[in-house]
């Protein structure tokens, strides 16, 4: 059976841009979602909201350096 969690919103700010994706906790996992991607970590005694942003800007500079150009 397919379980759907509580997803929540969370936002960024990252070069004056503010960016926004949703998290949700499965168990002992939060998880964050944009429509570039996703990624996950254990909460280990953190604060979902905190390791929300934290996740989503990893996650949003990451896809940044994987999309930029090659340097001349």
């Amino acid at each position: 059976m397919h379980r759907r969690y509580e997803r929540h919103p969370v936002s960024c700010e990252i070069d004056g841009e503010v960016l926004s994706g949703y998290y949700w906790v499965a168990g002992m996992i939060l998880v964050v979602s944009t429509a570039s991607g996703g990624t996950s970590r254990q909460l280990a005694n953190r604060q979902p909201d905190d390791l929300a942003r934290s996740l989503l800007r990893e996650l949003l500079l990451a896809n940044r350096e994987n999309a930029a150009p090659p340097a001349a």
